[in-house]
């Protein structure tokens, strides 16, 4: 919760983060930040819900984002995973 006083996490600075993966499928897009979850890797899915509203439509993909500073770790996971580029 964004007014949550017992939340001490950093905000995050948007201009930091990268798209790593796009997609219109949301069950591959769930596998995909799962798998970077548990590679330590910290994402974040923007559009999701955008995405739902027209109906899963390529002209508004999913999109998961990291920080740039893992980015190339997180491409490399998902690559070995056979998710696209």
């Amino acid at each position: 919760m964004a007014n949550d006083p017992k939340d001490t996490a950093a905000p995050i600075d948007e201009s930091e983060l990268v798209e790593v993966l796009a997609s219109i499928d949301p069950t591959q897009m769930r596998m995909a930040r799962d798998l970077l979850e548990g590679s330590g890797i910290p994402c974040f899915v923007f559009d999701g819900e955008n995405s739902r509203m027209f109906g899963n439509s390529p002209a508004m993909p999913i999109r998961l984002m990291v920080h740039r500073d893992v980015a190339d770790d997180a491409v490399e996971r998902l690559k070995e995973l056979g998710f696209p580029e």
